[in-house]
């Protein structure tokens, strides 16, 4: 009895360890000047990865919008989140779009980036 539970629980962390090993950290230089799409376009996200934004609180901040036609308009209201901190932590939660914005210079830098999670 006592092998069959342990089997079973190193099963389980056989099966679970995978996922949580494969989660991957980006670091975001969250500043104008950054190519956002060339960051998108050379990197593949998927569930569990993790995105750091780094920035200039004073300067900058993070707002996640709720759809691609604001983010498009560079909409901040309404929206997902709304961060200053300077220093962000977003995991992707599951397969999709997400659309990370600054308020600041979307519209005058186009400081955006689409993220697409497999």
């Amino acid at each position: 009895m006592a092998v069959a539970r342990y089997s079973a629980l190193a099963l389980l962390a056989f099966l679970v360890s995978p996922i949580m090993v494969m989660a991957t950290p980006y670091e975001v230089d969250w500043s104008v000047g950054v190519d956002f799409t060339a960051f998108a376009t050379q990197n593949h996200f998927y569930a569990g990865d993790v995105l750091n934004f780094h920035y200039d609180r004073v300067h900058n901040n993070v707002v996640i919008a709720t759809n691609g036609d604001e983010f498009d308009q560079c909409e901040m209201e309404p929206n997902l989140g709304y961060y200053q901190s300077g220093n962000e932590v977003f995991t992707l939660p599951e397969a999709g779009y997400y659309y990370f914005m600054c308020g600041y210079h979307c519209k005058s830098h186009g400081m955006r980036i689409t993220v697409f999670v497999n």
